[in-house]
């Protein structure tokens, strides 16, 4: 009988024996298990026997496979004999670090003891040198007390201002010549002749006295003297650059004070208001 065949719709066509079909309504099951067996025996019987002489596949001799674990455990004690041989050179390095590093701490420990001596002898050496200025700034103060400023004298070329001054000086007070000689040391003018700053006013002129009791004279009686007002002139203290410059902050102190009934004074450096100390 033909083979038909159905459409599965999972699988595809199907294949269905009619000649099984109708074997197994004649037959009864156990004739058809015994024919089943009998045809899976001759199957058997045709099954293909292995080649007697079958291709040998290549193999790796003993030899060959002992190789790479003999050559693995060679490297491997190289690479730890390397590693052991760095890590005692990073040993010996970081030894040397710790000790330079004790040597820095050491050092840097010896700096701060010897930043800190330098810095109390530096705070030292900063009050000595405020003492010694103020020492310097008094003792000028003190050599310019006999000293007086004389301002507004006209310049003459190749004047003599030493013999000009104590012909001044003996209008003030009506001493000799000769006496003035004796008395007044040194008369010179300030600044260079040519200074453009002064071009258009006279150098001022330093008197130095050998006399304070002079200078003091002279500086009393020439406030109200005939000649200072007829030649234009004024005689004033000699003070130092920090001196004039306070004065110059203190003055209007001063002014302002007097304008309220205080009394009110310029001194080396300082005010007096009411008897009270003004600094700068």
């Amino acid at each position: 009988m033909a083979n038909f065949k159905q459409v599965d719709k999972v699988t595809g066509p199907v294949d269905y024996d009619y000649n099984l079909i109708a074997l197994t309504e004649a037959c009864d099951e156990e004739e058809i298990e015994a024919m089943m067996v009998d045809t899976a025996k001759t199957r058997d019987d045709h099954t293909p026997l292995p080649s007697p002489n079958p291709k040998k596949v290549r193999t790796k001799t003993k030899d060959k496979l002992k190789q790479p674990d003999e050559i693995t455990n060679e490297v491997i004690f190289d690479a730890i004999q390397t590693l052991i041989k760095r890590f005692d050179e990073q040993d010996k390095r970081l030894k040397i670090i710790e000790k330079t590093m004790e040597e820095n701490a050491q050092a840097v420990k010896v700096n701060k003891e010897d930043i800190g001596e330098l810095k109390k002898e530096l705070a030292d050496m900063r009050k000595e040198n405020i003492s010694l200025r103020q020492q310097c700034l008094e003792h000028a103060r003190y050599k310019r007390r006999w000293d007086l400023r004389l301002i507004g004298l006209p310049e003459k070329e190749n004047e003599d201002t030493r013999e000009t001054v104590i012909g001044i000086l003996t209008r003030v007070i009506p001493w000799s010549v000769e006496k003035f000689r004796q008395t007044v040391d040194t008369v010179h003018r300030l600044g260079k002749k040519n200074d453009a700053a002064t071009n258009k006013l006279p150098r001022p002129v330093i008197i130095q006295f050998g006399m304070r009791t002079v200078r003091d004279e002279v500086w009393k009686k020439s406030r109200e003297a005939r000649v200072c007002k007829e030649m234009n002139i004024q005689f004033k203290e000699d003070f130092s650059k920090e001196d004039r410059e306070a004065r110059a902050k203190l003055w209007p102190k001063v002014q302002e004070a007097r304008k309220n009934g205080k009394r009110a004074f310029l001194k080396e450096g300082y005010a007096l208001i009411d008897g009270l100390r003004v600094d700068p």
